[in-house]
C-alpha cells in the first residue's frame, strides 16, 4: 500500500462512495449557508472550490448564484461532480448547474483569478512534505483577485488530538471494515480495511492529513500576502475554541483589497 500518494487511488475507489455513502448534504449546506451569509454572491459571484471533490459544496455554491470552478485531481470525483451538475443535482431549484469542474493538481494549478477561493471538508495537508501543503496554499492565493478572499474549512488540530477514535468495525455493504486511525508525525493516519465476506478479498486504503494549527497557518497567510485570517469554529460561525471547536474554519482578505 503506497501512502505517499494515498488519494490517488482511495478517492478514485468505488470503496470511497460505498464507505461514506452515509454523508447526505446538511452539513455541507451549513458551511455553504455560512459562505454566503459571510460572502454574498452579489459581491463575490466568481468562486474557486480547490479539492472540490464529488461536487457537494460546489453545487451547493452554484445553487446559491456563485459562479464555480470546481476543481480535483480524482478524475473519477470530476465524473460524478459533472453528472451531479448536469442531472440538476441542486439542493432548492433542481436546475442544470452551471458550475464546471476540472482535474486539476491543486500543488501546480492556478487559475482565475476569483473572488472567493475555498477549500472546503479538510481538502488540506494532504501532503507528508511541509512545502508542498504550503505550495497549495500559495497557488489558492495566486487565484484570488486584489480585493478577493480566502476561505479555508479545516480541522482543530488539538480538537483532533484529544477526541481521536482509534478503532471502529463497520459493516459496509456485504463487506466488513476496520478502521485504525494514529497521529504520527503530527500526521492523522486512518487506515481503512475492507474484507469482503464471499471472497474473502481484503483491500487496504489509507487517508493521511498532517495537523496544522492556527499559528502555521497566520504565518503561512502573511507569507503569501493575505491579511491576518479569522476564524470561526464551527459550520454555524461559532467563535473558534482552541479547546472545543470542531472545525477551524479561516478566511482573510488579499492585502490588494
Amino acid at each position: 500500500m503506497q501512502t505517499s500518494r494515498w488519494f490517488e487511488s482511495w478517492f478514485d475507489s468505488p470503496l470511497y462512495d460505498q464507505l461514506y455513502s452515509y454523508r447526505d448534504d446538511k452539513e455541507a449546506a451549513r458551511l455553504v449557508s455560512w459562505i454566503r451569509h459571510r460572502f454574498p454572491p452579489e459581491k463575490h459571484p466568481e468562486v474557486l472550490d480547490m479539492g472540490c471533490g464529488r461536487g457537494r459544496h460546489s453545487l451547493l455554491l452554484a445553487d446559491e448564484g456563485y459562479r464555480v470552478t470546481g476543481v480535483d485531481l480524482s478524475p473519477l470525483a470530476i465524473s460524478k461532480a459533472l453528472e451531479k451538475a448536469q442531472n440538476g443535482s441542486l439542493r432548492k431549484t433542481k436546475k442544470t448547474s452551471s458550475a464546471a469542474f476540472e482535474i486539476g493538481d491543486m500543488r501546480t494549478w492556478r487559475g482565475g483569478p476569483f473572488d472567493l477561493v475555498c477549500n472546503l471538508f479538510t481538502s488540506f495537508g494532504y501532503f507528508d512534505d511541509d512545502g508542498d501543503n504550503a505550495l497549495v496554499l500559495n497557488n489558492m492565493v495566486a487565484s484570488i483577485k486584489n480585493d478577493g478572499y480566502l476561505v479555508m474549512d479545516y480541522l482543530n488540530a488539538d480538537y483532533t488530538k484529544k477526541h481521536l477514535v482509534p478503532h471502529e468495525l463497520l459493516e459496509v455493504g456485504s463487506m466488513q471494515c476496520e478502521i485504525t486511525r494514529v497521529i504520527e508525525k503530527d500526521t492523522v493516519i486512518k487506515t481503512i480495511h475492507f474484507r469482503h465476506q464471499s471472497s474473502r478479498e481484503h483491500q487496504n486504503y489509507q487517508e493521511r492529513v498532517k495537523l496544522y494549527d492556527r499559528s502555521w497557518f497566520r504565518d503561512k497567510f502573511r507569507e503569501a500576502g493575505l491579511e491576518d485570517p479569522q476564524a470561526a469554529g464551527d459550520y454555524d460561525g461559532s467563535e473558534y475554541d482552541p479547546a472545543g471547536s470542531p472545525r477551524l474554519i479561516l478566511y482573510a482578505g488579499n492585502k490588494g483589497s
